[in-house]
């Protein structure tokens, strides 16, 4: 008898967990946010579920909640390298490009075969005028993952800036192959 009832709390407490997950899955931020918000009154150290809560707050724009939920991310798992790339972001869109190098330099020393943490670093050190050394981050990003168009238009314009025409021209067009928006203007501009 006391199994069927463990097994019961365990099920309604797996249950309330993953409706936060299906709710972010499925883009209903706000819906996730109340069902994370009532899961972490009983689990207030539940790293996932406050990291998802970040991140749902972030795509509603609400980005000083979204930090909180990362820096108290942090203050329980100080490998989480999700949280490091998170607030590395949220540093570089409020153009502190020091405090968004400091993060992104934390989720490569974690795991230097993160792709996205070399990319942040990158953009990080573009902004502060580092460009060999946001050269070396982007080549080390796309080396980690092929389809990290990005990091192939950031490269190419430091390629350009170079008066690498040709390397940068091809690193246009793979950003553009792989969808990112932004390179077709760059290609139509510098490309010709």
């Amino acid at each position: 008898m006391i199994w069927v009832l463990v097994i019961a709390l365990f099920a309604c407490e797996n249950d309330e967990r993953t409706k936060g997950d299906t709710l972010y899955s499925d883009g209903k931020y706000a819906e996730a946010i109340k069902a994370y918000d009532e899961y972490l009154k009983l689990h207030p150290s539940h790293v996932k579920s406050i990291y998802n809560r970040g991140r749902s707050f972030e795509e509603l724009g609400k980005f000083q909640k979204a930090y909180g939920d990362f820096e108290k991310v942090l203050d329980i798992d100080k490998k989480n390298t999700s949280a490091m790339l998170s607030l590395s972001k949220f540093y570089y869109r409020d153009h502190n490009f020091e405090k968004a190098k400091y993060y992104a330099e934390m989720g490569v020393k974690e795991n230097v075969n993160l792709p996205q943490a070399h990319f942040w670093l990158g953009r990080a050190q573009h902004q502060l005028g580092s460009f060999s050394e946001a050269l070396t981050a982007y080549n080390n990003a796309i080396n980690l993952d092929r389809e990290l168009g990005e990091a192939y238009l950031y490269r190419g314009a430091i390629k350009m800036q170079g008066n690498r025409k040709k390397g940068a021209c091809s690193d246009f067009k793979s950003a553009k192959d792989l969808g990112v928006k932004e390179a077709d203007a760059a290609q139509k501009k510098y490309c010709k």
